[in-house]
């Protein structure tokens, strides 16, 4: 039998350990986030190596969203010409214009609007998975098909949306005639819930950036409906923001973190270790090729072929 001081010993080292990397981790992240500002301007024509964009997509993939929905697709624009069109076409004042032109990539956000396209699939994906309790998948596709403020009938009345109105009126009703007996939901519209989500994800991805020492810019100044044209982005979506993305202009250049680095790795195996089941506990994600393209919606994303082409070479 352990004796009472070495047990004494063994938990203050562990505690010790424990505040290590808590202060690690806040330093690190205290760092990203002080650094973070927006960038008003880009180097051109550097390219991010593919590596990298690997890594923030991969991080980025991890953002929360509402019922695990994962309401946002995420467009890549890397090639000039897109860009070039882009900028002279849809986006709003010189500042937005030259971003677009002269930044490494521009970031797509697009939210769907027809969110309940999505419960069977993510539903299926969470059962496999096994994190969730019986309760909860019991009630899913009810309560996120109500409170993602989209009706059953959406689809079908799309052109004229008054069957979303009428349904998102009785929600509303019914939430504010319980509300003073119980707590009830705020409701709110598709394109609110859609956009809240795809901003959370658009968060997610520019603090990963700025991780790797990127520079970036969120943008809201542009013509959403000559966007989704010009990227061929179907009705279905919406464009809440894009983010400029690259190395800030007149600067020395980025040396990035060397990603096969054991360090990592380490870091990796230390928070598992120490939490147990954070990695059994993490909600199934789609695959990354079905939520982030290329230049145009639904175009492969080069980069990730890449990437899905070396885990199976391991694997084998």
């Amino acid at each position: 039998m352990f004796s009472p001081t070495i047990t004494c010993f063994a938990k203050a080292s562990t505690n010790a350990t424990a505040k290590t990397n808590a202060n690690a981790k806040l330093k690190a992240f205290r760092q990203i986030t002080q650094s973070r500002v927006s960038a008003r301007r880009f180097e051109p024509n550097v390219a991010v190596p593919d590596d990298v964009w690997q890594d923030v997509l991969q991080m980025t993939l991890t953002s929360p969203s509402g019922f695990n929905l994962q309401p946002t697709h995420m467009l890549l624009l890397r090639c000039p010409k897109i860009k070039a069109t882009l900028s002279k076409h849809a986006m709003l004042g010189f500042g937005n214009q030259y971003r677009t032109n002269d930044a490494s990539a521009i970031a797509v956000f697009c939210a769907d609007l027809e969110p309940s396209k999505r419960i069977d699939r993510i539903f299926a994906m969470e059962r496999e998975s096994g994190t969730r309790e019986d309760g909860y998948l019991a009630v899913l596709r009810v309560a996120s098909s109500f409170l993602t403020g989209e009706s059953s009938t959406l689809s079908s009345n799309n052109s004229s949306g008054s069957s979303t109105h009428v349904s998102s009126f009785l929600k509303r009703a019914f939430t504010s005639a319980l509300s003073p007996v119980q707590p009830m939901p705020t409701m709110e519209n598709v394109e609110s819930w859609s956009y809240k989500n795809a901003g959370i994800m658009s968060q997610m991805y520019t603090m990963s950036a700025t991780a790797h020492g990127l520079s970036t810019c969120m943008m809201e100044g542009f013509d959403a409906r000559r966007a989704k044209e010009i990227l061929r982005i179907p009705d279905r979506y919406g464009i809440p923001l894009m983010v400029a993305t690259g190395y800030d202009y007149g600067v020395p250049p980025v040396v990035h973190a060397d990603l096969n680095d054991d360090d990592l790795d380490s870091v990796a195996e230390e928070d598992d270790e120490s939490g147990g089941t954070a990695k059994q506990k993490r909600t199934p994600r789609l695959e990354m090729d079905e939520v982030f393209f290329g230049d145009t919606f639904g175009e492969p994303l080069e980069l990730l072929q890449t990437l899905r082409q070396g885990g199976e070479e391991e694997a084998a």
